[in-house]
This record gives structure tokens, C-alpha cells and sequence, in this order.
């Protein structure tokens, strides 16, 4: 049973690559035509494209020109190797280190990588608006369009609507977005151990 395990980690190693190699083919040639000629990207499409087109119904992993599915997809095949490669070579299989794995997966995933991002954006906001010039105007405008509502939603909550300015809210956000990751992360950690250690 463990060799068996072993080798269907093997399987979905490959799988993996082979969903990064579709991804970054449909990147360089999005308007390629699926008919026609029976060439190497015919054939991962037929072996992919069915496991892909599982997530596909995940419209809020959709956002206009953003597709967010296949990480979805890479996310359930790096779960099951996990699980697998730990049941492969200890031969223990429990469904605490089960839920641990699911939870670990989505803090890195999906959790961590949003805080980050937005602390990414609130930086960069920060640093355009101490740097203002004619090219800085446009990012800040883009910035702001997608910074918007966490930050009109942050002063009323912490300013009850006084007036503050853009900096202080900025500098705000980006203290509270760097002490929510810290604090989530510790969180994560301590339900992981002990999710991990449950016995059954």
C-alpha cells in the first residue's frame, strides 16, 4: 500500500508539471485554435484540460481577464501529494494530519498570498505618494482603484470619518495588513500542530 502511495505521488508530480507546461502555453498563445493539428499541445490539452475544466465553475476565481482555476487545480494535486508522500513513507494515515494539510495549503495558497499582495499595493501606494511625478499619476490611479474600498472601509472603522490624510490611512493599512499576516501565521501554526497530533 505504501509503494503504491509513493508511485501515485510520482503520478501527480508529473501531472503537476504538466498542467504548468498547458498554463503557460495557453500564456504565450492565448488565441491558438483548438482544431487543426494533432501537435504536442493537442495532446496535453486532451490529458489536462478535462481536470482543469473541473474548477472551471469557480466563477469567483474569475475576474475578467484574471483566471485564478488553475491554481485551484495545482492546489488540490499539491494536497493529495502531500497526504500521499507523508502516508508513503511513515505509513500513517490520520484525518488530523489530513485537515492540517488542507489548512496549511490554504493559508499559503490562498490567505498569505492576499495579505501579501496587499501589502505589495499598500507599499507601492505608499512610495507614489511620497514620489509624486507625471508617470506616477496613472499607478496611483490604478492603485487606488483596487485599494478603494478596504481603505474607505478601514477609515471608518478606526477614523469614524474624520478627516485624515492619504498617508496616515496608508501607513495605517499597511501596519494593520503586516500584523494580521504575523498573527494569522502564528494562528495557522498552532491549529496545524494540533490538528496534526490528533489522534484518530
Amino acid at each position: 500500500m505504501r509503494e503504491l502511495a509513493r508511485f501515485l505521488t510520482v503520478l501527480l508530480s508529473i501531472y503537476n508539471m504538466l498542467i504548468i507546461i498547458r498554463i503557460i502555453l495557453q500564456w504565450m498563445n492565448p488565441m491558438r485554435t483548438q482544431g487543426g493539428t494533432s501537435g504536442f499541445s493537442d495532446i496535453l490539452a486532451k490529458v489536462v484540460d478535462p481536470y482543469l475544466g473541473l474548477f472551471k465553475g469557480l466563477t469567483f476565481l474569475r475576474r475578467g481577464m484574471l483566471d485564478f482555476t488553475p491554481l485551484a487545480a495545482l492546489m488540490v494535486i499539491s494536497i493529495l501529494q502531500r497526504i500521499l508522500q507523508s502516508f508513503g513513507y511513515s505509513g500513517e494515515f490520520s484525518v488530523g494530519y489530513v485537515l492540517a494539510t488542507i489548512l496549511q495549503s490554504l493559508w499559503w495558497s490562498i490567505g498569505s498570498l492576499v495579505l501579501g499582495l496587499f501589502a505589495v499595493m499598500l507599499g507601492l501606494r505608499l512610495f507614489f505618494s511620497y514620489r509624486r511625478s507625471l508617470n506616477s499619476i496613472q499607478y496611483i490611479s490604478m492603485l487606488d482603484s483596487w485599494l478603494r474600498k478596504p481603505l474607505d472601509l478601514l477609515h471608518r472603522t478606526f477614523f469614524t470619518g474624520r478627516e485624515v490624510s492619504d498617508r496616515l490611512l496608508l501607513w495605517t493599512a499597511l501596519s494593520l495588513t503586516v500584523a494580521l499576516y504575523i498573527l494569522c501565521s502564528l494562528a495557522v501554526s498552532f491549529l496545524v500542530r494540533t490538528l496534526a497530533n490528533l489522534p484518530f
